[in-house]
């Protein structure tokens, strides 16, 4: 239904349920930086599950030492959250039997460069606001509801909500 695969997402929330270590995943990313004047500054090739892989590029707009050849580390992170949230609201409508017509996202904030330029200690960011434009063939009151359900069940809305343990190192 609507571009989500319902019979594979029950079949793992069954599975999940018999065994709940079945929902865990792996991750793991690497990135190199681009020392060739020109470049983007730091590039990656994401895994998919077929095998294959994306490219991406990050870097900074000139005012933070880039040259905005490519979208700046947290364009990924905003729009990786509101497309986990956008897909979480499709699952859940998907689940509920309510047919999409279009659902358009959008996310808004203001960025302060002051803390990533070490001269100042206000937040970089201190609120994202996601807006769903849903065209449905539902009551205001199931899309509320879908909305709740989006909201407790997204994992990017959940891994900004929610401190995340963060370890950095150096190899070697």
């Amino acid at each position: 239904m609507h571009n989500v695969n319902t019979d594979a997402l029950r079949a793992t929330h069954a599975a999940a349920q018999a065994d709940p270590a079945s929902a865990r995943q792996a991750v793991r990313f690497d990135g190199s930086w681009q020392v060739e004047e020109g470049a983007p500054q730091f590039v990656t090739e994401i895994p998919l599950p077929d095998g294959s892989s994306v490219s991406f590029a990050a870097d900074f707009p000139p005012p933070m030492g880039g040259r905005g050849q490519a979208p700046n580390p947290l364009a990924y992170c905003f729009w990786g959250g509101l497309a986990c949230y956008a897909m979480s609201f499709a699952q859940e409508a998907a689940l509920a039997g309510v047919e999409l017509r279009s659902l358009r996202a959008t996310v808004t904030t203001d960025f302060n460069m002051g803390y990533a330029l070490g001269v100042g200690e206000d937040p970089p960011v201190e609120r994202l606001d996601w807006e769903l434009d849903v065209d449905a063939d539902a009551s205001p009151e199931q899309l509320e509801e879908l909305k709740a359900a989006a909201d407790a069940h997204c994992p990017g809305a959940y891994c900004i909500r929610n401190p995340v343990e963060l370890r950095t190192s150096l190899a070697g």
